[in-house]
């Protein structure tokens, strides 16, 4: 008999230093239960249990298991499910933090498949307890769910007037949103957290956000804001003397350094956090900080001494079940070995480490694919109920009308014998056809709503799913394409490995490339492509794309020649350079793509006497049909014409680019006659 997820959508997933939310959270329900209620003697040895579990999961955390053990026995005795579901988070909560996540999951598992309750106490027990779920999850590597667990989340935090909640909810959200990469919304987030908990007093959580927000802002290598809100961090935690937070501040030291390209700076950081998590004994925050050290001292070229680091932490990674953590172990191994010169092993272990990150992808790509196709099933039932409700009613209503017509006519015919009867026939051949007309048009009309629902639904999920596997491309793309750098590094002296490995990154950066069109694409097709506006001089930025391409027009024998059209001073717009960039890249890949050999691509840059700034591509290649400009700007439409080299073509390029240009306020079109070539060009406003 399968058995029904407990949580259905509801896998709250929160980052792995957000022990200090439970605590929260258990704390705010222990104040709902006992200012509702007097505690009975059980209740009262639950509560202390719990509390000394929670004050050793930090220091002691083999400790802890015990106590929780006992407190969960006592709470399933008592019959009390606020006290059970409570007890059950605790107990989770340590089994966790010793790694033992399959039996973590399996506690969470049988507290959410218990019965819902109704009382807010209840309520928010339960909320603790599908918090600590979604903790395991984290812990595991499943981040996919996590941004729809979070809208439901705070929805239930707003609900219940719980800051505690919400607090840790947005928090939640900034770290998902940080690993997507969208930081101006994780920004967002962190701020919103960090205003409740300064608001609220909630001092430890307060120092977790400042330094999740400093984690956000080093991925940005914003260096100089990160690292004061890091080092205040550490000091707090050395005068509290909290060894466990001491040691997660000196590894987000570390990583910091290591982020800014100081290995030197970041290895004794690493190493302190290392001694201090051996003192703790947690398996495996002594194998990440293992890891850590080993990385550190393969970037120092010191590889022999890496190996040494994660040949003690093999022991550990081989008994925590977690793909993640393979990865990055394998990944460490990979450049460990590599700084040993041992590349035959650096290549296997980084194989072993896409493999994993593959499985982490394939795991959390299929659930997301489950999830989407269980709401939209459950959303297409609702429409269908509501679409019965509506026809049924109108039906009524049909026929009460038609009753009171014949009711009338009744009576008609007592009074009116013969003019009655042939009335009668005629009101019953206009009412039948009458309401023939009418059923055809509503089976018309709801096969119209129908028809335009599906394509409605159809795009949605097409576009959710292409977000989705355009995500999940590009981590496998990014490891394959440093795995290849490392090795053209390390091939000097080897000539045709080192050119295999650029032919390698090559066809990766390609490849990545194609995907960012299709995540790009997505985004515009959505309306959510977003522009970082600075002031940009066109005329420079051509000049900059066309040394770009310089080398490929050499390989197929053809010319860029740029012409000069503006007297001198820059051709400056409002836009954002990187997005212009990838107009001028798609327009001039074009033109030599479909250019033969012997030929000159034209790039001019000028300003109209409506003054605006217009740029032209001007090719000699076989020009544009008739049906080829019907379909030009849409995606994944092909020309007619093939590309003079046998490049590969997706159709994504001049659609994207429009609808950059579009974006900035600018217009995109071209110029072509069969056989004559083509000239695209783009026009903008120039800023004063």
């Amino acid at each position: 008999m399968s058995v029904k997820n407990p949580c259905d959508s509801l896998w709250w997933t929160l980052p792995r230093r957000s022990a200090g939310t439970l605590v929260l959270l258990i704390l705010a329900l222990f104040h709902a239960t006992t200012s509702a209620q007097p505690a009975s003697p059980s209740d009262a040895r639950i509560d202390a249990l719990i509390k000394q579990a929670r004050a050793l999961d930090a220091t002691e955390p083999a400790r802890a298991i015990p106590l929780a053990r006992e407190a969960f026995a006592l709470a399933q005795q008592s019959g009390n499910r606020v006290a059970e579901l409570r007890a059950r988070a605790q107990l989770s909560q340590s089994l966790r933090r010793n790694s033992l996540y399959g039996e973590a999951r399996q506690v969470t598992d049988g507290g959410l498949a218990l019965p819902l309750g109704s009382t807010p106490a209840e309520r928010l027990a339960r909320a603790a307890l599908v918090y600590e779920s979604g903790q395991i999850h984290w812990n595991r590597g499943d981040y996919t769910t996590a941004e729809a667990c979070y809208l439901d989340a705070q929805h239930l935090a707003e609900e219940l007037h719980d800051d505690a909640l919400l607090t840790s909810v947005l928090n939640g959200r900034g770290v998902v949103a940080r690993h997507q990469k969208i930081y101006d919304q994780s920004e967002q987030h962190f701020r919103a957290a960090l205003a409740l908990a300064e608001k609220n007093d909630f001092d430890d959580f307060r120092l977790q956000i400042r330094n999740n927000l400093a984690i956000l802002l080093y991925d940005q290598h914003r260096f100089d804001e990160a690292r004061p809100l890091l080092l205040e961090n550490l000091r707090v935690h050395t005068a509290a003397k909290n060894r466990r937070s001491m040691a997660n501040a000196l590894i987000n030291l570390g990583s910091l350094e290591n982020t800014a390209k100081n290995p030197a700076g970041a290895l004794p950081f690493f190493e302190q956090a290392l001694a201090l998590r051996l003192e703790l004994g947690v398996p495996r925050h002594i194998a990440s900080a293992r890891m850590a050290v080993a990385t550190t001292l393969a970037r120092l070229g010191r590889g022999d001494e890496a190996l040494a680091q994660l040949r003690l932490a093999t022991p550990i990674v081989e008994q925590i079940d977690s793909h993640e953590i393979l990865g990055n172990f394998y990944s460490a191994y990979s450049e460990a070995a590599a700084a040993a010169g041992d590349y035959r092993a650096a290549l296997d272990y980084q194989r072993k480490a896409q493999s994993e990150n593959d499985t982490v992808a394939s795991e959390n790509t299929a659930k997301t694919i489950a999830e989407l196709r269980e709401r939209f099933d459950a959303e297409k039932r609702q429409r269908q109920i509501a679409e019965l409700k509506a026809a049924q009613q109108k039906q009524d209503a049909e026929l009460a009308v038609t009753e009171k017509e014949l009711s009338r006519t009744r009576a008609e015919r007592i009074g009116l014998a013969a003019l009655l009867l042939f009335g009668l026939i005629a009101a019953i051949a206009i009412i039948s056809r009458q309401r023939a007309i009418t059923r055809a048009e509503r089976r018309i009309h709801a096969e119209t709503r129908r028809a335009r629902d599906a394509a409605e639904e159809a795009a949605a999920l097409k576009s959710r799913l292409l977000d989705l596997a355009s995500h999940d491309l590009k981590a496998p793309l990014v490891g394959a394409m440093l795995t290849a750098e490392t090795i053209a590094d390390e091939s000097a002296d080897r000539p045709e490995i080192a050119q295999l490995a650029r032919g390698l990154r090559g066809e990766n950066q390609r490849l990545l490339a194609l995907v960012q069109d299709l995540l790009d694409g997505s985004a515009a097709e959505a309306g959510r492509l977003a522009l970082d506006r600075t002031p940009v001089d066109l005329a420079a930025l051509a000049g900059e794309v066309a040394a770009a391409f310089a080398e490929r027009a050499a390989q197929k024998q053809q010319r860029i020649e740029i012409l000069a059209a503006i007297d001198g001073t820059p051709a400056t717009i409002d836009g954002d350079a990187a997005r212009l960039r990838q107009v001028l890249d798609n327009l001039l890949s074009n033109a030599l793509k479909f250019s033969s050999a012997g030929t000159t691509t034209h790039l001019a840059v000028r300003r109209t006497p409506e003054g605006w700034v217009r740029l032209e591509v001007r090719d000699e290649g076989p020009g544009l049909t008739a049906e080829d400009r019907a379909g030009l700007f849409q995606r994944f439409r092909r020309l007619s014409a093939a590309p003079t080299g046998g490049e590969p073509s997706t159709g994504l390029g001049l659609a994207l680019a429009r609808d950059i240009v579009v974006a900035h306020g600018g217009r995109l079109d071209v110029e072509s006659e069969p056989g004559k070539g083509a000239t695209f060009y783009v026009e903008f406003p120039e800023q004063k």
